[in-house]
């Protein structure tokens, strides 16, 4: 992943430390891991929501159209599976195209940006936000929110 930046300073809403820490690097890659032994990522939002968050890269999602594997990749953000919709829309594959429309909508409505995500302890999740210089990250874990600024 590159060079990291360390935290500036962690703000949240939990009971006590942060269940899990997070890396970015200057090509918006970032990486975040859990420091409990259970913790449910429920949401990451990029400099205010000012960035979109993927998980799965673009090119892996390309190639899963040309090698018709689409159906076999595991889209985590709203992002991913909004992307994931227009491979499908170009595919003509109508079914597949609602029942990603429905889990999109099914977000939105329960107010989530992304499938909730378990890691134990050590465990990581690595996203990216292209285009975006990340300098602060609120994370929404089941243990509560957090907000990581990053020195940049």
């Amino acid at each position: 992943m590159g060079a990291s930046c360390l935290a500036l300073f962690l703000v949240g809403c939990g009971n006590g430390e942060s269940p899990v820490e997070m890396s970015v690097n200057s090509k918006g890659e970032f990486q975040i891991s859990s420091k409990v032994d259970s913790v449910t990522i429920q949401g990451v939002k990029l400099n205010r929501g000012n960035c979109v968050v993927n998980f799965v890269p673009e090119e892996t999602l390309q190639m899963g159209v040309f090698m018709g594997v689409l159906s076999q990749m595991t889209p985590i953000s709203i992002q991913d599976l909004k992307d994931m919709a227009s491979a499908y829309k170009i595919l003509d594959q109508k079914e597949r195209l609602a029942n990603i429309e429905n889990k999109i909508s099914q977000l939105e409505q329960k107010g989530v940006m992304m499938e909730p995500q378990a890691l134990k302890f050590g465990e990581k999740i690595k996203g990216f936000s292209q285009e975006c210089d990340i300098i602060e990250a609120e994370i929404q874990t089941d243990k509560g929110a957090w907000t990581l600024s990053f020195d940049k």
